[in-house]
C-alpha cells in the first residue's frame, strides 16, 4: 500500500519538480531550522499536543522544548529566548483564552496527532493518510471533526479557510473512516468538517490590538467532499504516473542523467513563483536551474554538502514530544 498524504498531493500540485526532488529522491536540505516562523509553529503545535494529549502544561513543555534546542545549539541561545518568549507569550494567553470563552465547552477528544492511512476508493494499492491534530466529538450536535492549530501574523486566511484543499482533505479521510467503520458494524458519528484555531504571532502587549486568537469552524456537504474526494483521486493519480515513468529512468535505464531528464523535464516540470519560491523552497538556488541547464545537477545534491537523504513521510511515525515527556516524566 503507497500512503500518499495532504502535502505530497499539495506540493506535486504546486511544483511538480519540488515534489521530485523531496519526495521521489528523498532530499531535504543539511541544515536544522533553528528559528524562525515556520519552527515557531511547529513548537508551538507540539505545545498543544502536550496539552489535548497528555494533559501538561504547554508552558513547561515549550521550556523544555527551548532548553533541548540552546544545548542543541548553543550559537543561537540568543535568537532562542527571544523566540521563546514570544511562543510562551502566544500560549499563556491561549490558555487563559480558552478558560475565559469555554472555547472547548462540548468538545471531546478522541484522539491526538493521529495517524490515519485509509484506502482510497478507485486507486487500488493506494492510501490516503493523515496526521490529525486532534479527533473531536461535538457532544452537542454529535458530531465528528478535526480541530487544527495554525499560527500567523493575521487572521486574513479564516476568510477562505474552508476551501483550503488540506481540511477538504482530513474531511474526506474521516469520511472513508467512517464508512469503513460503519461497514463493519460500528455505530460512528457522522463528519462534520473541521475547527482551526489559530495563534497570533504577537506578544500580547499593551500596544498590541486583539484579538489575538480565532476559531473558525466550518462544514461540508456529501457533495462538496464527492468534488474533493475526485480531486484528490485524479491528482493522486498522477502521483502514481509519475512514480511509474521515473522508476522506468532509475531501473530499467540505470539512472542515466540523459533518461531522467528526459522525464523529469517533461513529465515533472517546475512551477516557478518567485516569492513563493524564495522561502519555501530549499532546490530554488542552484539545482532547479541546473536541471534545465546541462549540469550535473545530481552531483550538486550528493557533492555540495547542503543535502542529505530524508525520509518525507519520518514526521508521520515519530512522536514530536517524546522526548520533552521523557524530560517531564510523563
Amino acid at each position: 500500500m503507497i500512503p500518499i498524504s495532504n502535502s505530497e498531493i499539495a506540493l506535486f500540485d504546486r511544483c511538480r519538480r519540488h515534489w521530485y526532488l523531496a519526495y521521489y529522491l528523498g532530499t531535504a536540505p543539511d541544515e536544522p531550522e533553528v528559528t524562525g516562523v515556520r519552527i515557531l509553529g511547529t513548537r508551538v503545535h507540539a505545545a498543544m499536543e502536550g496539552l489535548y494529549g497528555y494533559d501538561l502544561d504547554p508552558l513547561a513543555v515549550l521550556g523544555a522544548m527551548y532548553t533541548m534546542a540552546i544545548a542543541q545549539f548553543p550559537a543561537s541561545e540568543a535568537d532562542l529566548r527571544a523566540e521563546r518568549d514570544l511562543a510562551s507569550a502566544m500560549v499563556e494567553g491561549y490558555v487563559e483564552w480558552v478558560a475565559e470563552t469555554g472555547a472547548d465547552a462540548g468538545l471531546r477528544v478522541i484522539a491526538t496527532e493521529q495517524d490515519v492511512q485509509v484506502p482510497l476508493p478507485g486507486l487500488p494499492g493506494v492510501a490516503l493518510r493523515a496526521r490529525l491534530d486532534q479527533v473531536l466529538y461535538n457532544e452537542e450536535t454529535g458530531l465528528l471533526s478535526f480541530l487544527d492549530f495554525k499560527t500567523s501574523a493575521t487572521f486574513e486566511r479564516h476568510e477562505v479557510l474552508a476551501l483550503d484543499p488540506q481540511f477538504k482533505t482530513y474531511s474526506v479521510l474521516q469520511r472513508l473512516m467512517t464508512a469503513d467503520a460503519a461497514a463493519n458494524g460500528d455505530a460512528v458519528p457522522a463528519v462534520s468538517g473541521g475547527m482551526v484555531r489559530t495563534l497570533r504571532r504577537v506578544k500580547r502587549t499593551e500596544k498590541a490590538k486583539p484579538p489575538f486568537y480565532m476559531t473558525d469552524e466550518f462544514r461540508y456537504t456529501d457533495t462538496e467532499l464527492d468534488a474533493a474526494q475526485e480531486r484528490i483521486t485524479s491528482i493522486c493519480a498522477e502521483i502514481l504516473h509519475a512514480r511509474r515513468i521515473l522508476d522506468w529512468a532509475y531501473r530499467e535505464q540505470g539512472g542515466a542523467l540523459a533518461a531522467v531528464n528526459q522525464v523529469q523535464r517533461y513529465d515533472l516540470y517546475p512551477s516557478p513563483r518567485l516569492n513563493e519560491c524564495r522561502w519555501d523552497c530549499p532546490f530554488v538556488s542552484g539545482v532547479c536551474s541546473a536541471m534545465d541547464d546541462g549540469s550535473d545537477w545530481p552531483g550538486i545534491l550528493t557533492k555540495s554538502g547542503r543535502y542529505m537523504q530524508a525520509d518525507p513521510y519520518k514526521y508521520y511515525r515519530s512522536d514530536p514530544i517524546k522526548a520533552v515527556r521523557d524530560v517531564l516524566g510523563q
